[in-house]
């Protein structure tokens, strides 16, 4: 037999030990991943509960979410309602103000700082610090009550000239 057939020969044998080991891994591979897949399956379905459980919280909340958030919604409507209904009550308080401080002659609606005291009616605590609308106190007469008291011009005092007015302000005269 010539060399180069053995050489031959050789590298047949060794080429064919080289894929018979090739194809032996390949297969502990392939069945050491086909057993990692199976492992990680088996996690993954023993953890199923857990994500059925983790579902339901999540749709629990969003529907406790999505419930405070119309319960908020109509909270606010009803807070938006609550101040066009305060809004309103004010005005038509603030418009009684300006029709009685127009019908008291102690009043100068005309004036150009004439505004009127629309909280100092209900909410001033401090002495001397009444509506402007209010008639001035006056020092001989008696106590003022907490009503404000208003003068017709029958009432006029007699040390009062005819035909003035008192405002905060001052005097002016009518006519």
């Amino acid at each position: 037999m010539p060399t180069w057939l053995i050489w031959v020969i050789v590298v047949i044998v060794v080429i064919v030990i080289a894929a018979l080991i090739v194809s032996l891994t390949g297969k502990r591979r392939t069945a050491h991943r086909r057993d990692s897949a199976e492992q990680l399956r088996q996690e993954a379905t023993s953890q199923a509960p857990s994500l059925t459980e983790s579902q339901r919280r999540t749709e629990e909340l969003r529907a406790k979410a999505d419930l405070a958030k119309t319960e908020a919604e109509r909270a606010q409507e009803q807070a938006a309602t609550a101040a066009q209904s305060h809004r309103i009550e004010q005005a038509t308080y603030e418009d009684k103000l300006r029709e009685a401080d127009r019908l008291d002659p102690d009043v100068n609606t005309r004036s150009g700082d004439y505004e009127p005291d629309v909280w100092n009616d209900e909410r001033s605590d401090t002495p001397g610090s009444g509506p402007r609308h209010a008639a001035p106190a006056t020092p001989s007469g008696p106590e003022p009550t907490s009503e404000t008291t208003t003068k017709t011009p029958t009432e006029t005092p007699p040390d009062h000239p005819r035909g003035t007015t008192d405002t905060p302000g001052g005097t002016s005269a009518e006519g």
